[in-house]
């Protein structure tokens, strides 16, 4: 079991809810924690990822490494992860917070849907709050390495949390089905600081933005196709945006967090906190939900019954 020592075993749970597939084709289920000193216990999410076989322990060790780091994370808008496991079947187990509410991709989907846009006051709202969770990562020397829209999520009053930090070394160590003759490729091994830098974290941030204000999921690369995309947009904000996607503009998640409530407050038009609030309450209660969404319909089955709950799964 190639394992960091710190992080030997999987906290003990039971199964309450499958959740379908993740963005990565990961199995996502909703569990219930077991531990004996869990006195404020809350609904867990375990993910289960296919690693392609025969990965050498040094190709891992990244993966093992910045997860160990993402461990003793503790800010309200990172969900926290309660623990980690590769086991000798190639298989990555990982146990996070549970986050009520839809993905930032599912909301951005639900307002195209209905023929409009997310507010500028919901834009700047989101990525302040995710600004202040990078702010926090980065003081801990921890990077995410993959910002975007599905690993953020929306909550009813107004809560907005990242998520899954500690797997962007992930992506490039997964199982790849490809076809009856040739079932399994893996990308070349990741080099060392090619997943993620504090601006790349950033840089990643604005991207998600700029994709929520012009209501486009494909982001220019080039300082025209920005310019052009963001043409509909208020001056405040569109020089924030700019800003941190040509890596010009604020060197720090703290900046951009202040600049974007700099726009909150008086760049875009808003009508307080609580407008932004009802847009959010809005979203994850209209239209459907993809499977992994379903979290926000969750609360029924948090009353799981004891016999249920006892049934505990193999760690």
């Amino acid at each position: 079991m190639s394992v960091l020592p710190f992080a030997t075993r999987l906290p003990a749970f039971a199964p309450l809810h499958p959740l379908g597939r993740g963005p990565l084709g990961e199995w996502v289920s909703l569990v219930w924690p077991l531990e004996p000193d869990a006195s404020d216990a809350r609904p867990l999410v375990v993910k289960t990822f296919l690693l392609a076989s025969g990965l050498a322990p040094e190709t891992r060790r990244p993966l093992e490494e910045a997860l160990a780091r993402a461990l003793p994370l503790r800010h309200p808008g990172i969900a926290r992860l309660h623990g980690f496991q590769v086991d000798v079947r190639d298989t990555l187990t990982v146990v996070s917070d549970y986050v009520p509410g839809c993905s930032l991709a599912t909301a951005r989907r639900r307002v195209l849907g209905r023929g409009g846009r997310p507010s500028e006051a919901f834009v700047c709202h989101v990525g302040a709050e995710v600004a202040g969770a990078l702010q926090a990562a980065h003081g801990a020397r921890v990077v995410h390495g993959d910002v975007h829209a599905h690993r953020v999520r929306v909550g009813p009053r107004g809560e907005v949390t990242l998520t899954d930090f500690g797997l962007g070394r992930a992506r490039p160590l997964l199982r790849r089905f490809m076809s009856p003759t040739r079932q399994e490729a893996v990308e070349p091994p990741v080099r060392e600081g090619a997943v993620g830098s504090p601006g790349e974290d950033l840089r990643a941030l604005g991207r998600v933005l700029l994709e929520l204000v012009c209501g486009n999921t494909v982001v220019p690369e080039d300082a025209a196709g920005v310019d052009a995309a963001l043409g509909g947009v208020s001056p405040a904000l569109r020089d924030v945006l700019r800003g941190v996607l040509e890596a010009r503009g604020a060197d720090s998640a703290v900046g951009l967090q202040g600049a974007l409530r700099d726009c909150l407050g008086h760049g875009v038009e808003c009508h307080g906190r609580d407008s932004v609030v009802r847009e959010l309450a809005a979203l994850p209660g209209s239209g459907p939900l993809s499977p992994v969404d379903v979290y926000v319909g969750a609360a029924s089955v948090m009353t799981a019954s004891a016999s249920v709950r006892g049934r505990t799964l193999p760690s």
